[in-house]
């Protein structure tokens, strides 16, 4: 596996869009969604694979945006997973004036997920602990537990809050060799601050990181801690991006086998039932009627051009898929 940068958390509000709204929004028009109670204020939620779009709360609160890591991957499976959309509008709603802004990003994470052993967590922990490090942060923590060793800087309340964790302990992935994640959470200006920089994600992640974290190698001759070099194993890992880009694009990889696994392992039950009452034809007549009054998602207008040019993709994939489903 190769080390990733990815977004693990995001949550907006609009004061001026309605919930329908943010499902267009998202590309999420074609997925099935739960009604459920709302949090924060909010009476109602939409709910979809960890995503959830609260709304019908007070008239000043319009809606709220909220995506884990686990719902920003569906969202990069299923949805239209542009981010620079959502950006875009969001900084097009800004205003240095809080009160008046009409949309919010309210908390973005980012997390660099590394496999390659760049990041030594034992070494870490003992250089936390020796306190060889330059912080903007008045707190810090070395946590070790079942599920690995973190270690912690700032609060989770803050505006700015780091963590570096063992990946592979918590999800008990005995299948890789190394995972290590370090992983950034910015709230409110500061995550507008992140998303109003032009520069790559790469560059970004680690300007903000070493503008808050620095490990440094100590000396007897330095009193003032900030004069202190960098420590190489810090360098080297800061100084990563400048050999690639390694923002995980998700909206690349999504074919026609996602789109075939969603509709037959989400959707069969519901399309099952369909079917039982109204019958095969019937059913598909009223597909074919819904779909002329709708707007088709870019991801699967991208599917459908690759499969008209090349006829044969999807009869490898179904007779892949047949002698799968005969070893099993």
């Amino acid at each position: 596996m190769n080390n990733a940068i990815i977004y693990d958390y995001l949550t907006f509000t609009s004061k001026i869009h309605s919930h329908y709204y943010m499902i267009e929004l998202l590309g999420l028009e074609n997925v099935s969604w739960e009604q459920r109670l709302g949090f924060y204020g909010y009476r109602d939620c939409l709910f979809f694979e960890n995503i959830r779009i609260h709304y019908n709360g007070r008239e000043d609160m319009g809606v709220c945006v909220e995506m884990s890591g686990k719902g920003l991957r569906a969202w990069e499976q299923y949805g239209n997973s542009d981010y620079n959309l959502i950006f875009s509008l969001i900084l097009e709603h800004y205003s240095d004036n809080t009160d008046k802004r009409e949309m919010n990003i309210t908390r973005l994470d980012i997390a660099y997920d590394d496999f390659s052993g760049l990041i030594d967590l034992d070494n870490l922990v003992f250089e936390t602990q020796k306190l060889n490090f330059v912080s903007r942060f008045r707190d810090w923590q070395v946590v070790a537990g079942s599920k690995g060793s973190s270690v912690n800087h700032g609060s989770t309340s803050s505006s700015v809050y780091i963590r570096i964790y063992d990946k592979k302990a918590e999800q008990q992935r005995e299948d890789i060799e190394h995972w290590v994640r370090c992983e950034m959470q910015l709230r409110k200006n500061c995550a507008f601050g992140f998303i109003m920089n032009n520069e790559v994600v790469d560059r970004k992640f680690f300007d903000v990181l070493n503008n808050y974290l620095r490990y440094v190698v100590t000396s007897d001759n330095v009193t003032n801690k900030s004069m202190l070099l960098t420590a190489p194993y810090w360098a080297n890992f800061i100084s990563s991006y400048n050999t690639t880009s390694i923002f995980y694009k998700p909206a690349f990889t999504y074919n026609f086998s996602n789109l075939h696994y969603y509709v037959t392992d989400h959707m069969s039950s519901a399309i099952a039932t369909c079917i039982d009452i109204v019958g095969v034809n019937q059913f598909l007549v009223d597909v074919n009627n819904s779909r002329k009054n709708k707007k088709l998602n870019e991801r699967y207008k991208s599917i459908k051009e690759q499969y008209n040019a090349n006829s044969n993709a999807i009869l490898e994939f179904l007779n892949e898929r047949d002698s799968n489903n005969e070893r099993t």
